[in-house]
């Protein structure tokens, strides 16, 4: 059977897959631009305002397994129109109700709903593509919301310099979510996804019957226990990738909701650059997220030259680097080696997958995706440890000490480099 999928009636739902997208990826990382706000207009410590933007991966390692279950039963369509209607509640109540604990839940109740499209969407962009489009197009929409990673600290700068109050972006947002509930409401979605029955499929269920009966016998032995609970009993090495995926969402993230506190506690940049601050430190997150996408972009081509190992022991390094130049040098210095951090963690989140997925046999395959979005939920920790640790040190001055607290992310990136070191080599 052929299936040119994308030029048959898909071109509404590929457009609204680029939005949705576009829109999560805006959302999500607007967080490092959002947070010194938190702070600064509560009055609460650093450590509380990570604590809310940890709360969106909080949601994440709650209700990935639940979003699965759910679009398993009631297809990516339905799963996608209600994710998107909780995140289009979730930014509403964060612009229209202020307050700490509002913001919490609101920020809570966007992570849900993030999740929910997320685990909706890579799966979708299959069904959407041919077979040999899928790994090129599901980059695409990979790069599309990287560019939403980047702009979303831009528009905080935007809606600042247009006289607003910085919680009018999540004004924005809400018609991004409305925008994009809609947008995934209404196109022509593949059949096999609104539960009905392929034609096409028919005839290869029949010529396929005989194989299926192989497969499932050669597979009954796999299906009569729980290959999670296996691979975790029986598999130790699985904790060495796992705490790896753990530790380097929680250090992007970490890194990320940093970078403006660094920028005006440590290196002062309001009393440098005055009235131009404001952009400064939302351009430096910018391009945290930009170097992490320039580096994606260029990741299949290093990766397809040097082997997985090699490439994590040595992008992470150079990581560790350039948060060295970041915190040691003046605000120029800082300004460029911060998001040369952002491109040098690039690569480390498909790799370690990679090398973790050709460490176990094939048939643990689905229970290593469990155990490793699970692990995700490392970007609800390291922010705050970086900032309890900055707070704990600060001393008299009562500045955090945030040079003390990054000590978290050279720590994070030493167990990275371990975890190239200990893999085996794929190349």
């Amino acid at each position: 059977m052929t299936k040119n999928k994308e030029v048959n009636g898909y071109l509404a739902l590929t457009i609204a897959v680029a939005f949705a997208y576009a829109a999560f990826g805006a959302i999500t990382n607007v967080a490092g631009a959002i947070i010194p706000k938190i702070r600064d207009t509560y009055d609460v410590s650093a450590t509380l305002s990570s604590v809310l933007a940890a709360t969106f991966f909080i949601a994440y390692g709650l209700t990935s397994i639940p979003w699965g279950v759910f679009m398993e039963k009631y297809t990516k369509k339905n799963t996608l129109i209600i994710s998107s209607t909780i995140t289009t509640f979730g930014v509403a109540i964060f612009a229209l109700i202020p307050g700490f604990g509002p913001n919490m839940f609101a920020m809570f109740l966007c992570g849900v709903g993030i999740t929910g499209i997320q685990v909706a969407l890579n799966p979708l962009v299959a069904e959407i593509s041919d077979p040999a489009k899928y790994s090129r197009n599901l980059t695409a929409f990979m790069v599309i919301n990287g560019l939403g990673s980047y702009a979303a600290p831009q528009l905080v700068t935007l809606i600042k310099n247009a006289g607003y109050e910085w919680n009018v972006t999540y004004i924005v947002f809400t018609v991004l979510a409305i925008i994009m509930t809609f947008a995934v409401a209404f196109p022509k979605y593949p059949a096999s996804m609104l539960g009905d029955v392929d034609p096409e499929a028919k005839v290869l269920d029949a010529n396929m019957s005989n194989q299926a009966v192989e497969h499932s016998h050669n597979t009954q032995n796999f299906q009569s226990k729980n290959l999670t609970l296996d691979l975790l009993v029986s598999k130790p090495l699985i904790y060495l990738y796992a705490l790896g995926i753990f530790l380097y969402v929680g250090v992007e993230v970490g890194v990320a909701n940093t970078i403006g506190f660094y920028l005006e506690d440590k290196l002062a940049i309001t009393s440098v650059l005055g009235e131009a601050a404001e952009a400064a430190k939302n351009t430096a997150i910018s391009n945290y997220w930009g170097g992490l996408l320039l580096g994606r972009l260029l990741g299949s081509f290093i990766l397809d030259r040097v082997a997985g190992k090699f490439a994590i022991m040595g992008y992470i390094s150079l990581a560790a680097v350039s948060l060295f130049l970041a915190i040691t040098g003046d605000l120029n210095q800082a300004l460029w080696a911060f998001p040369a951090i952002g491109f040098f963690i690039s690569i480390m989140f498909p790799t370690i997958y990679s090398l973790c997925t050709n460490s176990f046999p094939a048939h643990y395959s689905s229970a290593i995706s469990g155990v490793l979005c699970t692990a995700i939920i490392g970007g609800a920790v390291i922010g705050p440890v970086i900032a309890n640790v900055a707070e704990a040190t600060q001393g008299s001055a009562l500045v955090p000490n945030w040079d003390t607290g990054l000590l978290i992310a050279f720590g994070c990136y030493a167990y990275i480099f371990l975890v190239g070191l200990f893999s085996k080599n794929t190349k």
